[in-house]
């Protein structure tokens, strides 16, 4: 090693504690990812994914007028974004923070949401501000959404079709949703009783793979002559007849 080598690497060795220590200072301590942005612009929070739940992100947005803000109060249409921010005075060339948790469940695909920040005896009003990103989703176990098993790998997210109160001859509709919980094909039918065929309409499932999951249409139209209506609708996958019915209610409007 020449002199100039030992001088340098003993430079080196002085400054690698100083270096750490900015590092340290610089870099966030509670591990919230900071993004800098305006008004104009976009936040960006990249690639979500859904499994891993929440994301938050802390923004900093400069005041760049030549007043102060004064922040009161913070609007977000969408209950998958949550804001918390502090309703201190802003001076010029400062930045407003702002912490932002972004809740991707059940929302696959690019995402966008926008949130306004409220002043007053500010130069402004309001500021708008923009998220977005794209979201990871993945396949939710089937009982998140369909929480009643029928029985032959059959699940539902009803067991009771409830039309509630109809005049005669009046059509009502719902939905339910339903998944073939099997690790193989299925073949998934829904039997309504002869007498009750005429007034309950709906799709018949047929063919699902493993795994599939749907939604189904029903419409109930009210018979005369009657006060209420009670029957139950029996599924089969593959010929098999369930366990579970699904059962069908209403009555008469007085």
């Amino acid at each position: 090693m020449t002199p100039q080598h030992a001088v340098i690497l003993s430079a080196a060795k002085n400054l690698l504690p100083l270096c750490l220590l900015v590092a340290a200072a610089c870099g966030p301590k509670d591990g919230i990812r900071t993004l800098r942005t305006t008004t104009s612009t976009e936040a960006d929070l990249g690639r979500i994914k859904e499994i891993d739940g929440p994301v938050t992100v802390r923004l900093l947005v400069k005041n760049d007028y030549t007043d102060t803000l004064y922040p009161v109060h913070l609007y977000t249409p969408c209950a998958c974004t949550q804001v918390q921010f502090d309703r201190k005075p802003v001076p010029p060339g400062q930045d407003e923070v702002l912490l932002v948790s972004y809740n991707p469940a059940y929302r696959p695909g690019p995402m966008m949401e926008e949130f306004v920040v409220y002043y007053s005896n500010s130069p402004v009003k309001t500021r708008s501000l923009v998220i977005k990103g794209e979201v990871i989703g993945y396949n939710h176990p089937i009982e998140e959404d369909r929480p009643y098993a029928f029985g032959e790998g059959l699940y539902m997210s009803h067991k009771v079709l409830s039309f509630g109160a109809c005049r005669p001859g009046e059509t009502r509709d719902m939905f339910f949703r339903h998944g073939n919980g099997n690790s193989h094909k299925s073949v998934i039918h829904f039997e309504i009783p002869s007498q009750w065929q005429p007034y309950l309409r709906m799709r018949q499932p047929g063919k699902m793979k493993a795994d599939e999951r749907d939604t189904i249409h029903v419409k109930f139209t009210m018979p005369e002559g009657i006060d209420s209506v009670e029957f139950t609708v029996q599924p089969t996958v593959d010929g098999a007849l369930t366990e579970e019915k699904l059962t069908i209610r209403a009555v008469l409007k007085q």
